[in-house]
């Protein structure tokens, strides 16, 4: 037996070999988790409850626990009434944080998309599981709840829109199309859940009573949340200036008010769990309540109280205790019977999607999770004595071998990444700048990050020379981080609401809307808004160029000359967006023009523009925006044409297509006196370097292909000495501090055809025709 160790950035793994079986443990930072097992070097993960869960019923009573000297130090009376009270806590404020970071805009658009799935999925597992159990009513003793075969079957056919997205998240499918639809089923299955809790409410013991006196405290409750903590929880977000952090006076107060609330509800003889989503819902999801809230929050409810709701929930879980097989086979038949309903409700369901047979098993596989807000019902149905320790440790080990199980398949069988790399092929892709008329409309995604990006952007626009015979589409993307939420939210950008008070987003999309009228029908703006883990945002960001048909893609560098971002995965999503976009990516480096040049108001638009063209797609796309912009009168361009001596192409039809493309952008400009091409030959790397480092201050940008015509001698000297990759050699070799003082703007370009190591099929053109004529035009 032999160990390995394996470590990166974020987090280290060990990895103790075995010919048939590894296991694996996962060290992150300060908490260690046993994450699973590896099979044939591919590691089986689970998410992190199913974990948790397991470590509860070892330290309880199933295996521990046996042992009475290890009983009478870890369970004794005094502490556990200590651990029962954190373990409440625990779970108020997880609800409490889940509902803080819900979209509360959502569930309306969620209700009228997804409606029809989403009660499928529900009614056809709910059916058949509470007919089994009707007939199965007999074999289940020990039961105290009435209701209880309808309670179960409802919990076992419902999916937690807490515990799904926390599953999804961990899993990093939020972007996916398959996480998206989970998680908009499990936001309806999340409010027929709460109007479910509440009739149940209303349903047990004196009707009368209850009406008197329970309901109308609920009730009065329930608008004081509405209404009057709604008012202090804005007065709050007015009180706290943009881009300030919130005063941590009010953070400790909303925490403590949340717990205050889930005790009243629960001595009321409501549940606490309502408490808490009531008093959630009223603060908005995102910055900055929400965010500062779940910022300074999540970390000690994952790692503090629910560690002891876990203790609390395998202190009570029995193994040993299921003596009665029929009784345990006939709960079981009635829980698989709704998780094998799910799976029959989402066939159904996806129907009118036209999904395949593959999708909806998967489907079924993420509205199957299981986690703690299930649990939390377990335990209080424990609590109360409404079911024996049997079926309580049934319903444990139903819910973590459930999860144990669908989640492992849904990491191995659902590979979003894999489609995205089938939209990226050249084959399955002609959004390229070549192949888009020069006289049809250019579609442009401008992925904007802050404030600071604008100018540029919008310099860069104007550059491109839109007018009404050549119009230009931009859809300006506000990326923002998920913070203070739990789902990815997608939306377009309501240009026509007027806001009192503005905040970035509108500050950003204002400008774009002013320049889009300032230039009349040459201009068209379609603003979104994209808020997302940066780890997966290009999934969203490839589905939107794949949906409009965008043949550029815009992205700057790093924001305010960050590089690594909030989370450290800016340079990670600029690496994804290069690798998965099925269209052509332009990095800009924004270095901050003169103001005369960026204001949109500048009488005369003057813009100087220096090209490098080595050879290559990268390149020809480069060229092809040139020829975009060579029409504008206010942009003069140079053209550098860098012969390497020693370059070796081993394809001599790329090297035939670098031709005539440089020869139609020559005849095309002939008399174009802002049109100038040079060409300089290089013998080796000191010459090429020397040749780029020559290029004049006067330039406001340079735009240069990310992969040139290299031979691999060359490339293996300048490699090493790249600091970001994102730009290539050139790029990298351009964007550093020390050329020309930093003080020029760069686009680095992208080809399709370069990242798969394709090319399209050139039509033979005029060039031939002008090559002997072009040849003479270079000085």
């Amino acid at each position: 037996m032999s160990t390995t160790i394996k470590i990166n950035d974020a987090n280290f793994q060990i990895l103790i070999d075995n010919p048939d079986l590894t296991t694996c443990i996962l060290f992150n930072k300060t908490t260690v988790y046993s994450k699973g097992i590896s099979l044939d070097e591919k590691v089986v993960t689970s998410v992190l409850p199913v974990v948790m869960i397991q470590s509860g019923i070892i330290m309880g009573r199933s295996v521990f626990g046996k042992n009475k000297i290890y009983q009478d130090i870890m369970y004794r009376g005094r502490e556990m009434l200590v651990v029962n009270t954190l373990a409440t806590m625990g779970g108020i404020y997880f609800v409490f944080i889940v509902t803080v970071k819900m979209d509360k805009a959502m569930i309306l658009r969620t209700v009228k998309k997804t409606w029809n799935v989403s009660m499928t999925v529900l009614l056809v597992p709910l059916i058949i599981s509470f007919l089994v159990a009707h007939m199965l009513r007999d074999h289940v003793p020990r039961i105290n709840l009435k209701r209880f075969y309808f309670y179960i079957s409802f919990l076992a056919s419902r999916s937690s829109f807490a515990v799904v997205v926390d599953a999804i998240s961990e899993l990093k499918l939020l972007n996916s199309e398959l996480g998206q639809l989970t998680m908009s089923t499990a936001v309806i299955h999340e409010i027929l859940g709460w109007l479910n809790s509440i009739l149940s409410q209303l349903m047990r013991g004196g009707l009368q009573r209850i009406l008197l006196v329970h309901v109308g405290a609920v009730c009065a409750l329930s608008i004081f949340t509405i209404i009057v903590l709604r008012l202090m929880i804005e007065w709050i977000i007015r009180r706290t200036p943009e881009r300030k952090p919130v005063k941590d006076v009010y953070i400790i107060a909303i925490m403590i008010g949340a717990i205050t609330l889930g005790f009243i509800y629960e001595g009321l003889n409501s549940n606490y769990m309502i408490g808490a989503a009531m008093f959630g819902l009223v603060i908005p999801a995102g910055p900055p309540l929400g965010s500062a809230l779940v910022e300074k929050s999540e970390l000690i409810i994952t790692n503090f109280f629910l560690p002891f709701f876990y203790i609390r929930l395998g202190q009570l879980t029995d193994i040993h205790s299921i003596e009665s097989w029929r009784s345990f086979l006939a709960l079981e038949l009635i829980l698989i019977s709704a998780y094998l309903g799910k799976v029959v409700g989402c066939i159904l369901g996806l129907i009118s999607f036209k999904a395949s047979i593959r999708n909806a098993l998967l489907f079924s596989c993420f509205l199957n999770i299981k986690g703690i807000i299930e649990l939390m019902h377990f335990l209080r149905w424990r609590s109360r004595k409404y079911v024996d320790i049997q079926t309580f440790s049934e319903l444990v080990l139903s819910n973590l071998v459930l999860t144990a199980i669908v989640t492992p398949l849904i990491a191995i069988f659902y590979k979003p990444q894999r489609r995205l790399e089938s939209i990226a092929r050249v084959d399955n892709c002609i959004r390229t700048l070549r192949t888009t008329l020069p006289s049809s409309e250019l579609r442009i995604v401008c992925c904007i990050h802050h404030e600071d990006n604008v100018n540029g952007i919008i310099t860069l626009l104007r550059a491109t020379n839109p007018t009404e015979m050549n119009p230009i589409c931009a859809y300006p993307v506000h990326l923002k981080d998920l913070a203070g939420r739990a789902a990815p939210v997608v939306l377009p950008y309501n240009t026509q609401k007027y806001k009192l008070a503005s905040n970035a987003t509108d500050r950003i999309m204002r400008a774009v809307i002013k320049y889009s009228r300032s230039s009349g029908p040459a201009v068209a703006v379609q603003p979104f808004i994209m808020i997302s883990p940066y780890d997966t945002m290009h999934q969203s960001i490839c589905r939107l160029l794949k949906d409009k048909f965008i043949p550029l893609i815009l992205v700057p560098l790093f924001p305010n000359g960050e590089v690594q971002g909030p989370n450290g995965n800016l340079h990670n999503f600029n690496i994804n967006i290069l690798h998965y976009a099925p269209c052509t990516v332009g990095i800009f480096v924004d270095r901050g023009l003169n103001s005369c040049i960026n204001t949109a108001k500048s009488a005369k638009f003057c813009y100087n523009v220096a090209v490098f063209f080595i050879g290559g797609p990268d390149d020809r796309e480069a060229m092809a925006l040139v020829s975009r912009m060579s029409g504008h009168p206010g942009v003069s361009i140079t053209v550098f044409r860098i012969n390497l001596e020693e370059n070796i192409v081993e394809n001599e039809s790329e090297k035939h297509i670098d031709e005539v493309v440089m020869n139609e952008f020559v005849a095309s400009n002939f008399g174009n006196a802002s049109v100038v091409c040079r060409q300089i030959v290089a013998n080796d790397t000191k010459q090429l370097v020397s040749a780029v480092r020559s290029l004049e201050r006067s330039n406001d940008l340079v735009i240069v292909g990310r992969q040139q015509a290299f031979s691999s001698q060359l490339e293996e000297e300048m490699r090493p000495w790249v600091e970001y990759e994102e730009l290539g050699i050139i790029g990298d070799l351009l964007a550093s501090a020390d050329f020309v003082g930093g003080m020029m703007s760069i686009l680095v370009i992208q080809s399709v055809e370069s990242v798969k190591g394709a090319t399209h099929k050139t039509v033979k053109t005029l060039g031939n025709l002008i090559y002997n004529y072009s040849s003479s035009s270079w000085r």
